[in-house]
Parts: structure tokens; sequence; C-alpha cells
């Protein structure tokens, strides 16, 4: 009895931790890096012949990557969060998806556009090295671009970089817009970006702050 009411107290304890934690990523001045689009789970639906060859998808997914980064002013991920400013680090996505088999991420196969979940996100990230980062990271991870239901959705991840504990993750998603295959994908993440700073935000502060 006495072990069990012990192990209360220390999961009781270790929820409190965990909600605080969660609560910092809505503090103003939060140390929130960056991180970038993680594919692992990707799965690109459709439009098989405009993704082009092996290494033109490897092109695409570092191209994609590298387009909030070299477009901040109109990706601005600081301030959709309501932040100053968060730094950016990409880096460690960068290796990861150079090491991933992009052809297996093709499909014609709508079931596949909603196929990862909150577990999923978690093995993804307890995967990752993320270079001895500290704070709290923000990733997308990418679930689909689907072609066929003319959308994109990604999990919105917040992480304890020193411990790679998932914060919170959500799933957003945003509609394909322009011209190329690097912008029509490019426009749906501009979308995610501007639906987290209108909707999503808000929300989840009401969902995870505890003052």
């Amino acid at each position: 009895m006495k072990q069990l009411q012990t192990l209360i107290v220390l999961l009781f304890v270790a929820s409190i931790a965990v909600a605080q934690d969660r609560s910092d990523v809505f503090k103003e001045d939060a140390k929130i890096t960056w991180l970038g689009l993680d594919f692992s789970q990707a799965k690109l639906i459709g439009d098989r012949e405009k993704l082009g060859s092996e290494s033109d998808i490897r092109h695409l997914v570092e191209a994609w990557n590298n387009l909030i980064v070299t477009e901040g002013e109109k990706f601005d991920i600081a301030l959709a969060i309501e932040k100053k400013k968060i730094d950016k680090n990409i880096q460690p996505t960068l290796d990861n998806n150079a090491s991933l088999d992009v052809l297996s991420m093709l499909s014609n196969a709508e079931k596949d556009y909603i196929h990862l979940n909150r577990d999923g996100v978690s093995s993804i990230v307890s995967s990752y090295d993320f270079k001895g980062l500290s704070g709290i990271g923000m990733m997308f991870n990418v679930e689909s671009f689907s072609k066929l239901n003319e959308e994109a959705s990604v999990w919105v991840t917040f992480i304890k970089l020193d411990t790679k504990e998932v914060l919170f993750s959500e799933r957003v998603t945003g509609e394909p817009r322009g011209f190329g295959m690097r912008n029509f994908w490019g426009g749906a993440l501009f979308m995610i970006v501007e639906r987290i700073k209108k909707k999503e935000y808000p929300m989840w502060r009401k969902k995870y702050y505890r003052p």
C-alpha cells in the first residue's frame, strides 16, 4: 500500500511538472527553436509524375524546409506563436530527412491522408539527435501532402529538447496554392502558419496553459 501511495505521489508530481513545461510554451520570453519540417512518416499522395525522380523528391523535401527559413517574413512562426523572436535551427530535421527512403513516401491511397497519431509523433521525436539544443523546440511533423484531398496535414509539435519529451502535438491542415511543386505545398504550409496564428494557438493556450 505504501509503495502504491508513493507511486501516486510521484505521478502527481510528474503531471504537475509536465503541465508547467507545457505552460512555458506560452510565455512571451520562452526560448523557442524552430526545428523545421520532419518527413519521417510523411506520405506524398497523388501527383507521382510531377514529384519526379528520387533525387527530385529529396530536393523538394529540403526546399520545403528551407522555404520557411529563407522567406521568414512570410512564414512568420514567431508571430504565429506570439513571440517577439525565436531561434531557428533546421539542421536536425535536414539530417534526419536526408536518411529517409523518400520513395516510400509516395502513395496513391486516399486512406494515407490521415495515418499519424501522437504516439507516432513521440516515437519520431525520440529518435532525433537535437545536437545539444536546449529550451523548447517546435517542429512540423508532416503527415501528408495529398493532391487527392487538396490538403496538407501536419502535426505541430513542441518538444522539451534536453529530454526529447513531447510537450504537446496538434494536427493542423492547410490548402495548397501556387505554381510548381515547391510553391504549391509551400502555399499549404503558409496557410497552416496562418491558421496557427489566427485560431489554433489561442485554442492551445486555453487547453494547455496553467498560470
